[in-house]
């Protein structure tokens, strides 16, 4: 079954704010209460860790998120995201 265009990117925007509201949120506060339980040792904090990498992961989730909307909602976008030639092919 194939979704339209309209209902994909409705639906990645609900999952984004989903992340960005909810999931992120709630990992930043994990990452704050591991950072204030651990003093002045937090680079040797498990749970600290733990909480930063939740972090970076749902940012990254986040990231490719919006990434694709923007993919959907302008397409020629994302063909000029490509690298541009360097002009060595046209070199003799």
């Amino acid at each position: 079954m194939t979704i339209i265009k309209s209902q994909k990117i409705k639906q990645l925007k609900a999952k984004l704010k989903e992340l960005e509201e909810v999931k992120l949120k709630e990992a930043l506060a994990k990452y704050g209460e591991a950072y204030q339980e651990s003093g002045a040792a937090w680079q040797e904090n498990a749970a600290w860790e733990l909480a930063d990498e939740e972090v970076s992961v749902i940012r990254a989730m986040i990231a490719e998120v919006k990434a694709e909307i923007k993919n959907l909602e302008y397409p020629l976008s994302a063909s000029s995201q490509l690298d541009p030639p360097s002009g060595r092919e046209g070199s003799k």
